[in-house]
């Protein structure tokens, strides 16, 4: 698994890559929920602005057990990002930030919410 700078810098390669064609852009990173389902993350690019999310994907793939959205809260919030109702953990960035470094804090985040939620889904 690639350390957080590698991380960082390889979502900021395929960044260079592709916002150039297309304002909004999925970027795969090296993490996994599980075996088959990689995490990705969504950069959305509107002038001088970014919003930087996981599109849902770690509480479609975990579930919303009982608690879900307070402990997802907690997690997201040690790391200053958001989450909302719907479950997408996300990040709002303008230009000259290193967008790379806060998708990877995005992957990184979004799978330890997905883990948390699983935990949570053992104990019921």
């Amino acid at each position: 698994m690639l350390d957080a700078p590698d991380l960082a810098g390889s979502i900021n390669a395929q960044l260079r890559a592709s916002l150039d064609d297309a304002a909004d852009v999925t970027v795969d990173t090296d993490l996994r929920y599980t075996p088959g389902e990689p995490v990705r993350v969504r950069i959305r690019h509107r002038d001088h602005r970014y919003d930087i999310d996981d599109d849902g994907a770690a509480v479609r793939l975990a579930g919303k057990p009982p608690g879900w959205l307070a402990s997802a809260e907690q997690l997201v919030a040690l790391e200053g990002l958001n989450v909302n109702r719907r479950g997408v953990v996300s990040v709002p960035a303008v230009e000259g930030r290193d967008i790379g470094a806060l998708a990877a804090k995005i992957a990184r985040c979004s799978r330890a919410v997905y883990c948390a939620l699983l935990d949570l889904t053992d104990e019921f």
